[in-house]
């Protein structure tokens, strides 16, 4: 039997030869479909994780938070809050954007996931459970925390659109939880 195999492939060398490329390409496909797919549900599972939400009220005829920006007026987040059982509301605003570090000889560009929340204390929505280093936001505008992983530090100048943000705060890294 193998010998019959091995006279085939001698025979027709080049269907074996291309078989095997397509093949190859085939499984690579799947193997980076997979991983990329693998990718997003990750990055949804730490924004949700990181939100500390149990439901999502997103705008009507959108893809949600992850695909396109969905928005909220603020009496529709407010009638939230009336509803029974809902004990806490946040109107939190998540995308994903480049943003532009500023300063002499830090220019650099950083896709970053940016979250717009108010700025309350710890444990409410969005907002993050501790920080690193700095201090919470207390300004509604003009103020960031930043991601350590983002590479932005303390004092640093951030551009987001037209607007210059000051980096008040350092979080931990995404996943990570203070015990």
């Amino acid at each position: 039997m193998i010998s019959l195999a091995g006279r085939d492939i001698l025979h027709a060398w080049g269907k074996f030869v291309f078989t095997g490329i397509g093949l190859g390409l085939l499984i690579g496909v799947t193997l980076t479909m997979a991983g990329v797919y693998r990718g997003m549900v990750d990055d949804a599972n730490v924004l949700l994780d990181n939100s500390g939400a149990d439901l999502w009220v997103v705008q009507r005829d959108t893809q949600g938070p992850y695909a396109e920006s969905s928005s909220l007026y603020d009496d529709t987040y407010r009638s939230i809050l009336g509803m029974s059982g809902v004990a806490r509301v946040a109107n939190v605003t998540y995308l994903t954007m480049q943003v532009s570090q500023l300063g002499e000889g830090k220019a650099r560009d950083v896709r970053a996931m940016v979250v717009g929340i108010p700025p309350d204390g710890a444990g409410h929505p969005g907002q993050p459970g501790y920080l690193v280093e700095g201090r919470r936001l207390t300004r509604g505008h003009y103020e960031a925390v930043a991601d350590i992983a983002s590479g932005f530090a303390l004092g640093d100048r951030i551009r987001i659109r037209r607007n210059e943000y000051t980096v008040v705060g350092v979080d931990p890294p995404h996943g990570v939880v203070r015990r």
